[in-house]
């Protein structure tokens, strides 16, 4: 049981590991842990060990390039401060990676295992799963015989750039022969996985069950014959039978256990039931018509292709409420939580609790002193959507004072400033930074690419190269997309989106942006203009810009962003609505306002400290939002 747990721990904090110089994670929702593991565990841990663990290294998982998945700081930092004790403490005898450790049994490298190969060869990988290995000079079997324990710290992703031993082309199966006798695959990104007793075939993963892009329906095994051959993923295409065999999305898929939607995979939530999803989280599912707890066990082959996009919105159902714990009780059972934003996280096996974000270690207010797992316990319970939706963002330099800001906003009053919006990004060039616990999960920086900054002809910022920039990641990350609104607000803004709302509802729907600042002085732009500290630009509008804008408009650089993108609205047919009651701005004359002033102005800039920036929120906070 002390072992599971272990388990649970590690492979919670490998799922979601992510540093800024990553390019690989895993995509555990391929994992499929066997049912002998869960039998006599008891309800909740076995649902605990369903979720979390990770068939660690190429068998039976998928490794893909990507830069989004999310943790907490605090965790990520446990863990590498564990390694780096660890590396301390044994760095003398300790073996690096791919050399001998047969002698020290050990590895200085975080994540890393001592295998043995023969009584001659032993050293330090991530992971072996027996038979030839691909990178090996000599074309013998490894026993892969665990010496000693793994270095502490998150396992680390095969590299898959590794270039395979001259023999793997002479020797190994191709793509389509039976590969059982060999044991190993020529073609890279490859691997031998069993399908029954008389075939097995090279495959880039496998998942017990039907391959929707195998020749037939038949179910695969999937234990593995050797190692895999080092090589980028390319996916594949799904076969003729999958349209009329298997389940659609949302459908009891127990039987088939494969998935007709590009995408998809069967997911079990007891004996006898499982649907087509694109993922599942060990737990009640809060849409669900019940709180009974879904399995998620991968039943077969998730099927090849990109899943449409949905809307990040999600419904709660009523049981929610009355059914998952609440802030201060055991949710270990329940695996969920009453209150919006909070996620269920896990102490250890007698106890876990929901709070917005969890710090791995001993927490100062426990009598016990016993240290916190953090491990996630089914899903985060989602904040309501407003009307109308909006999707906010900021753009900040990491090393700032714009960071602090952002910051604060995240873990003040269940999110404000941008993070009150329903969906939020926060934009650095500078790598990826942590800026805390959101009301969605984990915020981590997303990147965009840097641009020079010089001085525009009105004597402002000349960021409009940065900020084109900045807005194709917006397009990127697509959060755009599923909102009716999207707000761009400087970090220094100090943002009510309550008030902001409700000015924005009238123009639902229409291809607008708001012009918030009207001024006898701004007599080119024709006494108003949309200044650049908030950015209100409908869906419809982004659209247009997305469609047209991107490639049309390609003049004006001598003028700051604001004006610079107003100018293209216009030019495209986005049409400009002007509201100065939306934002009260220091540099829109003659900039006189007040941050508890009866007026209610949904934004207020300009506020360069955390300190006066929530003071203004807080004066507004008490007029009322």
């Amino acid at each position: 049981e002390k072992c599971w747990r272990a388990v649970l721990i590690s492979a919670r904090m490998g799922r979601e590991r992510q540093t800024m110089h990553e390019s690989l994670a895993v995509d555990s929702e391929l994992d499929f842990v066997p049912h002998r593991y869960s039998h006599h565990l008891g309800r909740r841990k076995a649902f605990m060990i369903i979720g979390a663990v990770l068939v660690v290294g190429y068998g039976g998982s998928k490794f893909i390039q990507s830069s989004s998945t999310t943790t907490m700081a605090a965790r990520e930092d446990a863990i590498i401060v564990a390694a780096d004790k660890h590396k301390a403490k044994k760095h003398k005898q300790c073996s690096a990676k791919y050399k001998d450790c047969k002698e020290s049994k050990c590895c200085k490298d975080a994540g890393l295992q001592c295998f043995q190969k023969n009584k001659k060869w032993a050293t330090c990988m991530s992971q072996c799963d027996g038979g030839l290995n691909p990178v090996d000079e000599e074309p013998s079997k490894w026993t892969c015989k665990a010496l000693g324990k793994r270095t502490p710290g998150p396992i680390p992703a095969p590299d898959i750039w590794t270039k395979p031993a001259a023999w793997v082309q002479k020797k190994c199966a191709a793509t389509g022969e039976d590969c059982k006798k060999r044991g190993c695959c020529k073609d890279k990104g490859k691997q031998c996985f069993k399908k029954n007793d008389k075939w097995s075939g090279c495959k880039e993963d496998c998942v017990p069950g039907p391959d929707p892009i195998d020749s037939n329906n038949e179910t695969w095994d999937c234990a593995a014959v050797g190692m895999r051959t080092p090589g980028p993923l390319t996916g594949g295409k799904a076969s003729d039978w999958v349209k009329d065999y298997c389940a659609a999305k949302n459908t009891n898929c127990y039987e088939s256990r494969c998935c007709k939607d590009p995408g998809h995979q069967c997911y079990m939530k007891t004996k006898g039931y499982g649907t087509c999803m694109k993922d599942c989280i060990p737990g009640p599912l809060l849409a669900d018509a019940n709180s009974d707890l879904w399995n998620c066990t991968a039943l077969g082959g998730r099927t090849p292709g990109m899943s449409s996009a949905e809307s990040p919105s999600k419904y709660v159902a009523d049981w929610v409420k009355t059914n998952c714990s609440k802030v201060g009780e055991n949710c270990l059972d329940t695996m969920c939580c009453a209150d919006p934003t909070d996620q269920c996280y896990a102490k250890n096996d007698k106890w876990a609790s929901c709070s917005r974000g969890c710090k791995v270690g001993v927490h100062k207010e426990d009598k016990d002193k016993k240290p916190w797992s953090c491990a996630n316990l089914g899903p985060r319970t989602p904040r309501k959507w407003g009307k109308p939706t909006l999707y906010c963002y900021s753009v900040i330099r990491l090393q700032t004072y714009e960071a602090d800001i952002m910051r604060m906003q995240a873990k003040t009053d269940d999110g404000i400033g941008i993070f009150g919006c329903d969906e939020y990004d926060v934009f650095a060039a500078q790598g990826r930074g942590w800026i805390g616990d959101g009301p969605n999960g984990p915020v981590w920086t997303q990147h965009f690419i840097d641009a020079p900054v010089t001085r525009s002809v009105d004597n402002t910022a000349g960021n409009t190269a940065l900020f084109r920039n900045v807005w194709n990641a917006v397009r990127e990350v697509g959060k755009w997309a599923f909102t009716d609104w999207t707000i761009k607000m400087d970090p220094d803004a100090v943002l009510f989106a309550p008030r902001l709302r409700k000015h924005l509802l009238p123009h639902n729907g229409k291809a607008v942006y708001i012009q918030n600042c009207a001024s006898y002085t701004l007599v080119q732009q024709g006494g108003a203009m949309m200044f650049g500290s908030v950015e209100a630009i409908s869906h419809q509008g982004m659209d247009l810009y997305f469609q047209k804008g991107v490639t049309q408009c390609n003049g004006n650089y001598q003028y700051g962003e604001d004006r610079w993108i107003g100018l293209c609205f216009q030019q495209i047919g986005v049409y400009p609505v002007t509201d100065p009651g939306i934002l009260g701005d220091k540099l829109c004359v003659p900039g006189v306002f007040s941050c508890a002033g009866p007026d209610k102005r949904a934004a207020y800039h300009f506020y360069k400290d955390v300190g006066s920036w929530m003071n203004c929120y807080q004066q507004g906070k008490a007029a009322g939002i």
